[in-house]
């Protein structure tokens, strides 16, 4: 009787385990050195924007929606996700909006290269200096912008 308690214990126990493991949080660092090294090589020139489909707006969903691609709005902060093989990845939490949406671009163009969707056009030179500044700091510069 009590081996069949533990196996059904047993078994509950590993679809929790199952059910809470979360994903890895996003490492974008070694890609964005080797896509800095492609930019100073000459081989990546421009990175071009994507204009953002459109919902249905409504004024109950009109609060919550950002007009840049990644962005949406929780609670009174901002945050960022990408989409990495049909999941959902969190990039962070962001008291603007336009830091959230130049955050999504720098995660985007490291993953995705150039078939990146992206909310601004960058040269070759403001990315560089995008991507400096977060291998420094782990954050987007503001002021540059």
């Amino acid at each position: 009787m009590q081996s069949d308690e533990t196996n059904e214990t047993q078994t509950e126990t590993e679809e929790i385990k199952y059910r809470r493991r979360r994903s890895k949080r996003l490492n974008i660092r070694a890609k964005l050195i080797r896509l800095r090294s492609r930019i100073l090589n000459n081989r990546e020139s421009s990175f071009n924007h994507s204009l953002k489909k459109t919902r249905y707006t409504s004024n109950v969903n009109l609060n919550r929606r950002s007009k840049f691609i990644g962005v949406s709005k929780n609670n009174t902060h901002w945050q960022a996700l990408i989409t990495v093989d049909r999941v959902k990845k969190y990039i962070g939490i962001f008291n603007e909006e336009l830091e959230a949406a130049k955050t999504y671009d720098l995660y985007a163009v490291a993953i995705k290269g150039k078939r990146a969707c992206l909310n601004f056009d960058y040269t070759s030179q403001e990315m560089l200096e995008l991507i400096n500044f977060y291998l420094m700091n782990s954050r987007v510069n503001m002021e540059a912008s």
